[in-house]
């Protein structure tokens, strides 16, 4: 089962636009789009986290995975996320491996899954972002070394 939808939701002062849901039973696949903010990638004791802030030159799209493994399991869900930082004015733009870091690009892995968890940089694949007047276009392929990984391909 398809799924296609969009809808707007404020919460405390941010835009976010749902630009595309795929779903079966078990699986849903999320893009947002957060219009005019921008990534801010921190790092504490070797870990990463992130928070979006205003600004008018950039918006921050966000991929979601999201599996329910066990309903029983307080721990038995599995979500993986790709976040990254895209310009507003720029009508098609390309980035390679390390390049990818231009766009602040992180990726998520959420799980009962003994260390193999958290945010990491993406730093090798290929991304092409182009705007269109319905909005922001792009073709995503991605390797993470530091843990195992579901989603190596996204394209909206």
């Amino acid at each position: 089962m398809l799924n296609f939808s969009s809808c707007k939701s404020q919460k405390s002062g941010e835009e976010k636009t749902l630009l595309k849901i795929d779903s079966t039973k078990a699986v849903a696949k999320k893009i947002y789009l957060f219009k005019n903010k921008k990534l801010e990638v921190l790092e504490t004791n070797g870990s990463l986290s992130y928070k979006m802030e205003t600004n008018p030159k950039t918006s921050v799209l966000l991929f979601v995975y999201e599996k329910d493994m066990d309903k029983v399991a307080y721990d038995g869900g599995y979500k993986e996320e790709v976040v990254f930082e895209i310009p507003n004015d720029v009508a098609e733009q390309n980035y390679t491996d390390s390049e990818l870091q231009n766009t602040k690009m992180l990726f998520g892995r959420y799980c009962f899954c003994r260390g193999k968890n958290g945010l990491f940089k993406i730093e090798k694949g290929k991304l092409h972002l182009a705007s269109t007047k319905k909005g922001p276009h792009f073709e995503l392929q991605f390797k993470i070394d530091e843990v195992p990984q579901v989603t190596t391909e996204i394209n909206y």
